[in-house]
């Protein structure tokens, strides 16, 4: 005899369609996610002391962090290859670093800052040989009159002869307005190396270290994101700053091969330029494509043809060969990054945004794949755990039991 099947109670049917359902769970948590950002933000005031550590300790800790990824491959080299103690490979790291820095100060500075007093004072210069070849133009075109002419010459003569006086003069008023900055320049210039050295000797610790906060079951995943995270900085880091030098050499030595004016300078700018992704070089090439242009056409060719050498070069050896796809991001996805992160926080956002977005990336990744596990919603996707064990019971079969047909068994 058949029953008919009884109605589901509201209660139970509420509970099991919203109260006991994976994609409510999560919404629910999204929704107290956002309630906990919206009340951060409107007591965003409680939080300026901690802005204010931040903003003093940041800028030795980014130094630190940057020397220590170049230094880091030294010091091991050291302790394998020349079995030297890691404390005394540290501080030969650190001591031919500081030599190096000292050394291109006192030889380099002084010769940059006398071409670019140079270039400043040649500013109403060049606009007058601007004009002079507007002058020609206008003569074979007729696109202005005379008088028109001549006040547009005017003009930006007395433009760019002012813009020059400013500029020198700004630089050195603002030289007056360091003092106010020195004290942050010296817990800079102090405690850097401090953190340097510590980050040198303990950096291969750290990530034990800190996952003692971390509950025990998510401690090997914890750390497996934090070495995640570090291959994809470290690789970065080093990477752009070896295509950055390099860039740098090409430039100025093909500047000087041409005979461009102000070529190392120029050459000099165009290396740290290079560390802003695909925008650098050509943001470098402006001032050296205005001095070609004005010196001749012959010079402005040269120019070109140094940064077509530099791009294929660049493009086809050098960040392949050095770079990869360590980052593994899209060049669409790197574009808009450094638009966002110029747009947020400026020239250092644009430098550090997409090292920034790949530490973003792996643990937005590390979270949807514990996500994946846990949600009951990818039941094709085994947790950590499962996976290792299911592979430690197959492959050793697949491996050692030799297949048999079913004849050999009867």
């Amino acid at each position: 005899m058949n029953k008919w099947r009884q109605p589901e109670s509201g209660w139970s049917w509420f509970s099991q369609r919203f109260l006991n359902n994976h994609i409510t769970i999560l919404l629910l948590n999204f929704f107290l996610f956002l309630l906990v950002v919206r009340g951060v933000t409107q007591n965003a005031h409680l939080l300026n002391p901690l802005w204010r550590f931040i903003g003093i300790a940041a800028p030795a800790v980014i130094v630190a962090g940057i020397l220590f990824y170049v230094l880091d491959p030294l010091v091991h080299l050291m302790e394998r290859r020349l079995h030297i103690k890691e404390g005394i490979a540290i501080g030969v790291a650190m001591v031919l670093t500081v030599a190096i820095i000292v050394l291109l100060f006192w030889n380099l500075i002084p010769f940059l800052t006398r071409q670019t007093a140079s270039m400043i004072s040649s500013l109403p210069q060049f606009a007058n040989d601007v004009m002079q070849k507007l002058n020609h133009l206008n003569q074979q075109h007729h696109w202005l009159t005379t008088d028109n002419l001549n006040e547009l010459n005017q003009r930006v003569a007395t433009y760019f002869s002012k813009r020059g006086w400013n500029l020198l003069t700004g630089t050195l008023s603002s030289l007056s307005n360091v003092v106010t900055t020195v004290s942050d320049w010296v817990i800079t210039l102090i405690t850097a190396p401090l953190v340097l050295f510590f980050m040198l000797k303990d950096g291969s610790r750290f990530p034990q270290f800190l996952s003692h906060v971390v509950p025990t079951l998510y401690r090997d995943r914890f750390i497996v994101m934090l070495d995640q995270m570090n291959v994809k900085v470290s690789s970065y880091i080093r990477g752009q700053l070896t295509v950055a030098f390099c860039v740098l050499i090409i430039f100025s030595a093909g500047y000087s091969i041409i005979g461009l004016k102000y070529g190392l300078l120029l050459g000099v700018i165009a290396g740290p330029l290079n560390l802003i992704p695909y925008f650098g070089s050509a943001i470098a090439l402006i001032p050296a494509l205005i001095i070609g242009a004005i010196t001749s056409p012959s010079m402005l060719i040269g120019v070109v043809i140094v940064y077509l050498v530099e791009w294929v070069l660049e493009t086809q050896v050098l960040s392949p060969l050095i770079m990869g796809n360590s980052l593994e991001m899209h060049p669409i996805t790197i574009v808009f990054v450094l638009l966002a992160a110029g747009k947020m926080f400026g020239l250092a956002g644009v430098v550090l945004g997409v090292p920034g977005f790949a530490v973003l990336k792996v643990f937005a990744m590390t979270l949807f794949h514990w996500y994946q596990e846990y949600s009951a919603l990818y039941p094709d996707v085994l947790p950590d755990d499962e996976a290792l064990e299911q592979t430690t019971k197959t492959a050793p079969l697949s491996a050692t039991k030799p297949t048999t047909s079913p004849d050999k068994k009867a």
